[in-house]
């Protein structure tokens, strides 16, 4: 894995059946490229070049990032609706390809939807109450005003789903970002979360790697763009249920401090894994201790409620 690879030819590199050929700019740094008309699967299928996705896991344990290399596309209820309305917002004209709309309530055990699943396999299979939700929720995050302007107006002038391949200068390591919406002027991530409020989005963040992703996202751009200062990094974090609450949310600085903290850290153990072909999983000894505020502290009331009802039977 991560070997130097030549990407003056984008065949070379993703030359599929599916995809014979791409639209690749050269970046501002040797080896970054940006990829317009990538599609998902092509990117989540190349393993060769590492991504945000494939390398969160090292920050629990190298042999986490190695079990997770066998299963990065778990599903779920709340990841299925997420990537329904990323597709709704960001490319609705791919939702016909993406999406399949079951007339009726998802019930497994139903014949009929069971037969829809098997005659899609390669879609997305969506019911209809699910996909009036996404509509819906879709509409209102185009209507979002982000610095005083509606986001549709944002993704009239951006462009959604753009794929940046790089190589980070100090370890050599090819790295890649897929941006949900690349701006000229802000770099957005679009994220449905079961928080109604900021606090509580931004709770999940740190365990969620979403620091660190915001920084190797930005990071990833700087150097294709040859640019010195950053551009802006935002999340549309988006309420899954009503009444879909949405939060636009700006990466401060110390949010990047601790993301890129993170970036240096998995690089770190990531080469030393590699170079000693070894990739110790988080178990460990241990002798538990605990804080003074974890202390046990016997609760007495009871005492004088017990002492009063045996003077009374007295």
């Amino acid at each position: 894995m991560n070997k130097v690879f030549d990407l003056s030819s984008s065949a070379a590199l993703f030359g599929t059946p599916d995809e014979p050929s791409l639209t690749v700019t050269a970046g501002a740094t040797p080896f970054s490229r940006m990829y317009t008309d990538m599609t998902s699967h092509a990117y989540h299928s190349d393993r060769e070049v590492l991504s945000c996705s494939m390398l969160k896991p090292l920050l629990i344990s190298p042999a986490h990032f190695q079990a997770s290399l066998l299963n990065l596309h778990s599903s779920s209820k709340a990841k299925d609706f997420g990537s329904l309305v990323h597709a709704l917002v960001l490319e609705p004209q791919q939702v016909g390809n993406e999406i399949a709309v079951f007339p009726g309530l998802a019930d497994a055990r139903n014949k009929d939807y069971k037969a829809f699943e098997a005659a899609n396999p390669a879609r997305l299979v969506i019911d209809e109450p699910t996909f009036r939700k996404g509509l819906l929720l879709a509409e209102k995050i185009k209507y979002r005003r982000v610095r005083g302007r509606f986001f549709g107006d944002f993704l009239a002038e951006g462009q959604a789903e753009v794929s940046i391949y790089f190589q980070e200068p100090t370890t050599g390591l090819m790295l890649k970002v897929r941006f949900d919406l690349y701006h000229p002027d802000i770099s957005f991530d679009l994220k449905t979360t079961r928080h109604s409020t900021s606090s509580g989005f931004l709770r999940d963040a740190n365990d969620m790697g979403y620091d660190f992703q915001a920084f190797m996202y930005t990071f990833g751009r700087s150097l294709y763009e040859g640019s010195a200062s950053a551009k802006p990094f935002e999340f549309i974090a988006a309420e899954s249920d009503e009444p879909h609450s949405i939060h636009v949310i700006t990466a401060g600085e110390s949010f990047m401090n601790n993301g890129a903290k993170k970036f240096q850290e998995i690089l770190s153990v990531y080469s030393s894994c590699m170079a000693a072909e070894y990739w110790p999983d988080s178990g460990g000894d241990l002798v538990a201790e605990i804080d003074h505020w974890q202390a046990y502290s016997p609760k007495n009331d009871w005492k004088a409620a017990l002492a009063t009802n045996a003077a009374l039977s007295v």
